[in-house]
């Protein structure tokens, strides 16, 4: 059993975390909008992690996590995916290797969890399932894992798709038996594995997720899948030139085929200000709709429960995959899932219309899973 007495971060207002100002105008419109619009992130951690980063691994070994539907609640969300991956770090340091069986343990918790919070919060495995959701007043867990880990065993796809999952990642950072991952040293594309497993994703009806694919491997998915695929939590790299963001190409390609691109949230991802801000989250909206159409962009914030940064210097800097200098200790305004409605606040700030702002909070991306799952 985890250790009761660790300290848990709190769901809300753990740092002090700006509101977009709006005029009254505006915030009429912001809460109007709050009532109409689903607002579903393609990817999110809910986990609720501890107060000290440093007791992390200790509470991941343990067998009851505390999920944060209260944090989602607050930032109005209708439904969130929920990137299942955060337990497999108790056997290794680099989330690219972490056991299959890490991984169905902490899905199977967070599901056993969500059960008995039905008051709050509730399972959703497609866009129907999401709208009811909304009605009914509560908040839709979509389960998600952040990447296949399934070695070479094909039928842990299906194993998958049977506990509920319906969006995955086909690798995270480093080579797996399906494809090269966006860190890998080489990018030789899908394997004849990795065919195999997009073809059996499409059957399922399963959204494969590319964001950590590496380039060749990407548009490899993009071209065999006969179903759209999403880049779930994403950036500009003709914005934000680094190993972590998304090339112009892979993105066009995407969205040609009907995909969808949801822009991340990541502290110290988007900028290098140690004083960074939801502006610059924002700035990749703007971009990423000139570049791909307003029907094609949805929200991925990639964010959890915790200190963010502080689990980066923790589990990623050994491996190679951020800078030594993390600048900022959070991202002021999106520093968690519960500044969800900032988003809102800030399209509206940047002049979106109400249409344009509905179709990137989320029916895009219910769009999107109807297309999937059809």
């Amino acid at each position: 059993m985890v250790k009761t007495q660790i300290p848990l971060a709190k769901e809300i207002g753990r740092v002090p975390s700006m509101t977009i100002p709006l005029d009254a105008q505006q915030e009429k419109r912001f809460q109007r909008l709050m009532e109409e619009v689903v607002m579903l992130d393609l990817h999110e951690h809910p986990m609720v992690l501890p107060a000290d980063i440093d007791d992390l691994v200790e509470y991941l070994r343990g067998d009851v996590y505390k999920w944060g539907y209260e944090a989602v609640k607050h930032g109005g969300w209708t439904a969130i995916s929920t990137a299942n991956i955060l337990r497999g770090h108790v056997n290794t340091d680099d989330g690219s290797f972490i056991e299959f069986n890490d991984l169905v343990d902490e899905i199977g918790m967070m599901l056993s969890d969500l059960s008995n919070h039905g008051d709050m919060a509730v399972k959703v495995s497609n866009a129907g399932e999401i709208i009811a959701a909304k009605e009914q007043g509560k908040v839709g867990f979509l389960p998600t894992v952040e990447h296949l880990a399934i070695g070479s065993d094909l039928h842990r796809v299906d194993m998958l798709h049977a506990m509920g999952i319906r969006l995955a990642g086909i690798t995270y950072n480093k080579r797996n038996y399906i494809g090269d991952g966006l860190y890998e040293r080489t990018d030789s594309g899908l394997s004849d594995f990795g065919v195999e497993v997009v073809r059996r994703m499409n059957d399922l009806g399963m959204a494969i997720d590319l964001s950590h694919a590496g380039l060749r491997t990407a548009l490899d998915a993009i071209e065999l899948s006969k179903a759209p695929v999403v880049y779930s939590h994403n950036c500009s790299y003709t914005l934000r030139p680094i190993r972590r963001s998304r090339k112009d190409e892979e993105l066009v390609a995407c969205a040609k085929k009907g995909g969808l691109i949801g822009i991340t949230a990541v502290p110290n991802l988007l900028s290098d200000d140690p004083k960074q801000d939801i502006y610059c989250v924002l700035d990749h909206y703007d971009y990423m709709v000139k570049l791909v159409g307003i029907d094609h962009v949805g929200i991925g914030t990639d964010t959890l429960i915790g200190d963010h940064v502080g689990f980066h210097r923790k589990m990623l800097l050994g491996l190679g995959l951020l800078p030594n200098d993390l600048p900022a200790p959070y991202l002021n305004g999106l520093e968690s899932p519960a500044d969800g409605k900032n988003i809102i606040r800030g399209l509206i700030a940047r002049g979106y219309p109400d249409e344009q702002i509905t179709k990137i909070a989320g029916r895009n991306a219910l769009e999107y899973l109807r297309r999937v799952m059809s």
